[in-house]
């Protein structure tokens, strides 16, 4: 055993043995009830657009986050960057260049491009990164790794399904599951969670009228006009993918319960993209209506209530003795196409037994997001993490006994022998840049 595995063996086996020590301590006390997190990510949640309704009291779960918890401004990765880089940074606590996941696509190398065209398999030089690419361990993964019960629905870079101690359903489960094969799609962890998935996936040609009404004005389902048709297309696609998570999300936590879960919903982002700048000159060929764009200008705040509507049904079967966490990974601003619509702040909310009620968080960033997490659960902050525990958030007791814990190097375990640094091919690589080039991050 080389000085630097044996360092990491000791370094993981007293961290193992701070987890059991909690676990066995709380146990013998008999009061405590276990520890256990729920953690939200809301892509792009802005809080000029969030702030304004809660004011008017239109969102009221995140109002009881903010008054009976924390809240405050998250800061971004900087310069400007894209979702699955920062929600990557997320979960793991580090820089993008640390954890491996640096765009929304990868160049293929010469020898997978050889094989392609050997094969004469279509495609495109670049292939969305996969979760083979990931070089550092997210947050379920060290949990799960010290006996934590884990639950992951929609993460961004999450397919193909890796083992976890719990069940992960991948980002990929929103896309044509007629493209799939019967067999090994990899979708889902384990397996068996596919024919869940497939019960409780909406497809955007299953929302109805009635459910576009949540967002825009009712009108005569009899008499809807072409452009009327165009405005909402986009629409469904964002709420059918939001609704398949929260469905599939919901079910499973209603069922498991584990330690930790985790949630995301993409449809704020994919809302702000695709409307915020509509009424800009050049935005619609031809220019919209005063009356079209009267019937969608509440559009996207609207969707800020619906998305309040799925935390509230989250918090309630979460209960008061779980941590949750709600956090954006960029704010919004318009303006431009991709990166260049996101602001430099998001947003951030903290509610549970071991956070400030009515704190105030600032100077936070994405990067802290893990690290608090771990404290949360009694652990450290790695050395070769980028982020720490949030003050203004979490329990001052808390965060000063973590921030005296110095020791750990790293939760790190070697890299798995063989494991691949290509992205892996899906069948809905296709489907999912047609999605990333309708909100401008592609062209």
């Amino acid at each position: 055993m080389t000085h630097s595995t044996r360092n990491r063996f000791i370094a993981s086996l007293a961290v193992a043995l701070l987890l059991g020590a909690a676990a066995w301590n709380c146990a013998r006390a008999g009061e405590k009830p276990r520890t256990r997190v729920l953690l939200i990510g809301v892509d792009a949640g802005e809080w000029d657009v969030l702030g304004p309704l809660l004011d008017a009291g239109r969102c009221p779960n995140f109002a009881r986050m903010r008054d009976q918890g924390s809240a405050g401004k998250l800061r971004s990765l900087e310069p400007l960057t894209k979702s699955p880089i920062i929600w990557a940074s997320i979960a793991t606590g580090k820089v993008p260049r640390k954890h491996g996941i640096l765009d929304f696509f990868v160049k293929q190398r010469a020898q997978e491009r050889s094989r392609a065209r050997a094969a004469k398999a279509p495609g495109e030089e670049e292939s969305p990164a996969t979760s083979n690419l990931w070089r550092a361990r997210t947050i379920w993964q060290i949990l799960g790794g010290l006996g934590r019960t884990v639950g992951v629905v929609g993460w961004w870079t999450t397919w193909p399904a890796q083992p976890v101690n719990g069940l992960l359903v991948s980002d990929y489960v929103q896309y044509d599951l007629g493209s799939w094969p019967r067999k090994d799609s990899r979708r889902t962890y384990p397996d068996s969670l596919d024919a869940t998935v497939e019960r409780l996936r909406r497809t955007p040609e299953s929302v109805s009228w009635a459910e576009i009404f949540q967002f825009v004005p009712a009108i005569d389902t009899t008499n809807v006009t072409p452009k009327q048709e165009e405005l909402v297309r986009n629409l469904k696609w964002v709420y059918a993918a939001d609704m398949t998570f929260y469905r599939v999300a919901m079910e499973l936590y209603r069922q498991r319960h584990p330690d930790f879960f985790t949630v995301y919903f993409r449809g704020v982002d994919e809302i702000s993209h695709l409307y915020w700048d509509i009424d800009l000159p050049g935005y619609s060929n031809p220019p919209l209506t005063d009356a079209e764009m009267a019937w969608i200008r509440h559009l996207i705040p609207n969707y800020y209530v619906f998305t309040d509507r799925l935390l509230g049904n989250f918090l309630k079967e979460a209960g008061k003795d779980t941590d949750v966490i709600v956090c954006s990974d960029h704010g919004f601003m318009g303006g431009g196409k991709g990166v260049m619509a996101h602001k430099l702040d998001g947003m951030i909310f903290m509610m549970g037994p071991h956070v400030v009620k009515g704190g105030s968080i600032s100077g936070a960033t994405v990067l802290d997001i893990a690290p608090t997490i771990l404290a949360i659960y009694g652990l450290p902050t790695a050395r070769d993490m980028d982020g720490r525990p949030i003050p203004g958030g979490l329990d001052p007791g808390i965060v000063k006994r973590v921030e005296r814990e110095t020791r750990l190097e790293t939760y790190e375990t070697a890299r798995a022998p063989g494991q691949s640094e290509e992205p892996l091919r899906s069948p809905v690589d296709e489907e999912l840049r047609e999605r990333l080039r309708s909100l401008g991050y592609i062209q």
